[in-house]
C-alpha cells in the first residue's frame, strides 16, 4: 500500500475504522482487538504505530444547522479558521468548512478560540443537517491533500501514517517481527496502554513522527539526516540499553539515523511503564499536527530499513 492512500484515509481518534481497513487489506494474519488495534503476531520485538488523527468532533448542531464542536487532540486554534473538513461515518460523507468573518468586518485582528468556531456544511436548518446523517458525536477530519513537494512528500495525518506505512513496508520484506497499529494515541496513549500488557514481548520500537525543528526541543536534527532516536520527551527519558542497541544496529547496517527529543509524547511511554524496554523512532516532520505536514523521503526510505534491520538482528 502506498502513502498516499493510507494518508487518505479518515481516522480520527476513536473513529480509525477506514484506516483500520486499509491496514486490514495489506497485512496477513492480522487480528483486531476488542479496543480496535492491529496485532500481527511475530516475534519478541513489537513495533508499534498509530493509526488515529487529531481532529474534531461535532457537540452540537445549532438551529440554523452549523456546527459547534470540540477539538480531538492537540490542534492550534489558529489553524482552524477557513479550515476545510470531511465529516463522516458510516455510509456518510459531508463535506464542511469552519469560516471566519472576514476581515471587512473586523474592527481589529484578534486571535480566535476554537469555541467561538462553527463548522458549516451548506445547510439552514438542524433539519437539513440531521437529514444528511450528521448528530453530535460525529468525527469531522482535516479534508485530505497529498503532494509531492521538492524532496518531501506534503499530505493531511502523516502522523502518523507514515509510521504505519513504514511499519506495513517492513512486513513486506519479511521483517521478524510483531506489528501493533494502535488506536487513540493523541488523547493519551490509549490503544497502546490497553495492548501493552497483554502481548508477550520482550522489546517495544514505536515509529512515530517527531515534530521539527525547534533546537530547544528537538536538537540539531535536520529532515533528510534520517530518522530520529528520541531519547527524552515529556514522558521522561528512554536513554536505556535497546537505544544503544538501536545505534550499534544502525551503524552496523549503514542507516543514517540521529539522536533527538520531541516534545509529547508516544506510545513508547505506555509499553516503557509495564516494563517492556522501549525506544521511540522517529521520522522527522515539519508542521506538525496541521493539515500540511511534511516528511522528507529519503527520512520515509530509511525508517523502513532501520524497522527491518531491528528485526532482523533483535529476533
Amino acid at each position: 500500500m502506498d502513502l498516499e492512500t493510507l494518508t487518505k484515509a479518515l481516522g480520527v481518534s476513536g473513529f480509525e475504522e477506514e484506516v483500520r481497513r486499509r491496514i486490514l487489506d495489506a497485512v496477513g494474519g492480522a487480528e483486531v482487538d476488542e479496543f480496535g488495534n492491529v496485532v500481527v503476531r511475530g516475534s519478541k520485538v513489537a513495533f508499534v504505530a498509530h493509526m488515529d488523527e487529531v481532529g474534531l468532533l461535532v457537540t452540537n448542531i445549532e438551529e440554523d444547522g452549523r456546527l459547534k464542536f470540540r477539538k480531538v487532540g492537540g490542534i492550534d486554534d489558529k489553524i482552524l479558521p477557513g479550515s476545510s473538513v470531511v465529516l463522516y461515518g458510516d455510509g456518510l460523507r459531508v463535506e464542511g468548512v469552519i469560516g471566519i468573518a472576514p476581515p471587512h468586518f473586523q474592527q481589529q485582528q484578534q486571535q480566535i478560540s476554537w469555541q467561538e468556531l462553527f463548522i458549516d456544511i451548506g445547510v439552514s436548518s438542524r433539519q437539513e443537517a440531521e437529514a444528511l446523517g450528521v448528530s453530535p458525536m460525529t468525527p469531522a477530519a482535516f479534508s485530505r491533500r497529498y503532494a509531492e513537494v521538492g524532496k518531501y512528500v506534503s499530505a493531511t495525518a502523516l502522523d502518523d501514517r507514515a509510521g504505519c506505512w513504514a511499519l506495513i513496508e517492513a512486513y513486506k520484506r519479511g521483517a521478524p517481527g510483531t506489528f501493533v497499529w494502535s488506536v487513540q494515541e493523541e488523547v493519551g496513549l490509549m490503544g497502546a496502554r490497553a495492548i501493552a500488557n497483554h502481548l508477550d514481548v520482550k522489546y517495544a520500537v514505536v515509529v512515530d513522527t517527531t515534530a521539527c525543528c525547534h533546537p530547544n526541543w528537538t536538537g540539531g536534527v535536520k529532515p533528510g539526516n534520517g530518522p530520529v532516536l528520541r531519547i527524552f520527551d515529556n514522558y521522561g527519558a528512554y536513554n536505556n540499553k535497546l537505544a544503544k542497541r538501536v545505534l550499534e544496529i544502525a551503524k552496523k547496517r549503514g542507516i543514517p539515523i540521529q539522536i533527538g527529543a520531541g516534545g509529547g509524547g508516544t506510545d513508547a511511554a505506555a509499553f516503557f511503564v509495564t516494563g517492556v524496554p522501549s525506544v521511540a523512532i522517529g521520522i522527522l516532520t515539519k508542521y506538525s499536527h496541521s493539515p500540511v505536514e511534511m516528511a522528507h523521503k529519503e527520512d520515509l526510505k530509511h525508517a523502513v530499513e532501520l524497522i527491518t534491520a531491528i528485526a532482523e538482528e533483535l529476533a
